[in-house]
């Protein structure tokens, strides 16, 4: 019984010593605000969708040049992604990242296999914020 209660009191004093010392407060500088992506509207009408799904699909496809000059060519959205040389696999981890960064929910995989252009995927996410 001393032996369990010695251990208790010496892990207990370890764990003190993590702490500040009475009277010091460490700010937290982990917290992160949420602020809504509606604040920072482009000028195109849709609240920038557009410029973020780009370049989702620019980080998507490893900052590939072929493809940033594709969508710089393609700049109404047209750019499908056929075209971009997209396979299912990269559809996946493309509606992945528009799940984070959009907040939406799971997409099924019908709702992937709608996404011919850019502007089909810009469509989907203002239809599901409104």
């Amino acid at each position: 019984m001393k032996v369990v209660s010695a251990l208790v009191l010496l892990t207990a004093g370890s764990a003190f010593a993590f702490l500040p010392p009475a009277g010091r407060m460490i700010p937290n500088t982990r917290a992160v605000a949420r602020v809504p992506t509606t604040l920072f509207a482009a000028a195109d009408g849709d609240g920038g969708v557009s410029e973020k799904v780009r370049s989702i699909i620019q980080k998507n496809s490893g900052d590939d040049p072929e493809v940033a000059e594709y969508l710089k060519n393609n700049s109404d959205d047209k750019a499908e992604f056929s075209e971009l040389g997209f396979d299912s696999l990269d559809l996946a981890e493309f509606s992945m990242a528009l799940q984070s960064e959009f907040e939406l929910a799971d997409m099924s995989e019908e709702d992937l296999a709608k996404f011919k252009t850019v502007q089909d995927v810009v469509s989907y996410i203002s239809s599901s914020k409104a």
